[in-house]
């Protein structure tokens, strides 16, 4: 679901935080947003997975830490999105490591937030990745970018023009489709279309996909 302009439809999230205060403050926050609601919050992966499994209305997005007891954020990752790929997820941890952030990419996160960043970020981020974009702060962009040798005309493997090179680069910062379109002086239209041929080209199904496969094979 799309939050619209004039009536933002209700986004529902979890939360996956063994911190307790910072749980309990980020839940009041993103309640008082008027058209975000924390409907569950839990303090281990064990147990959100449980509840996922047993219930049959699940989340549009799932904020999840990394640094987590038991099973951990990243293997959490990968087992939320076996019960239902279609849940958006956006880690939100203290950890910059530059493998955390690409590991979590690999799993199919739609976003990686620092707790360091102000909550209205944090709001921003879950309204950007339902939008179609991903969260991502500038900084760990960057860690993304940087993580992988670019090779010499690596699109070419998969046949991607230079403005679907483009497109994706963009995706991969963060941005959303709205902003590509300004920045590039295309309409919202094009861009999506430049994006549906990428992720057949690329035989991905989802942003988080194609970045993930653009910087594993030094596309971007």
């Amino acid at each position: 679901m799309t939050p619209s302009s004039d009536k933002k439809t209700i986004i529902k999230i979890w939360m996956i935080e063994d911190h307790a205060a910072f749980r309990t403050n980020l839940s009041e926050i993103v309640n008082t947003s008027g058209h975000i609601r924390c409907e569950r919050d839990f303090s281990s992966c064990e147990e959100a997975l449980e509840c996922l499994e047993a219930e049959k209305k699940h989340p549009d997005v799932m904020l999840i830490d990394l640094a987590l007891p038991g099973m951990n954020g990243i293997e959490g990752l990968n087992a939320i999105r076996k019960i239902d790929p279609d849940i958006k997820c956006i880690v939100l941890t203290s950890s910059e490591r530059q493998k955390h952030v690409v590991d979590a990419i690999r799993e199919g996160a739609c976003g990686y937030l620092l707790k360091s960043v102000a909550f209205d970020q944090i709001i921003r981020g879950i309204e950007d990745v339902m939008q179609g974009g991903a969260s991502l702060d500038p900084q760990i962009a960057s860690l993304v970018l940087d993580a992988f040798p670019k090779k010499n005309n690596a699109g070419n493997e998969f046949d991607l023009t230079e403005r679907e090179i483009e497109v994706l680069q963009s995706l991969a910062t963060g941005k959303i489709i709205k902003e590509i379109a300004d920045e590039l002086n295309l309409s919202t239209n094009t861009i999506k279309f430049h994006i549906a041929n990428t992720y057949k080209k690329l035989n991905v199904q989802s942003q988080a996909g194609a970045v993930a496969k653009g910087i594993r094979k030094g596309i971007i």
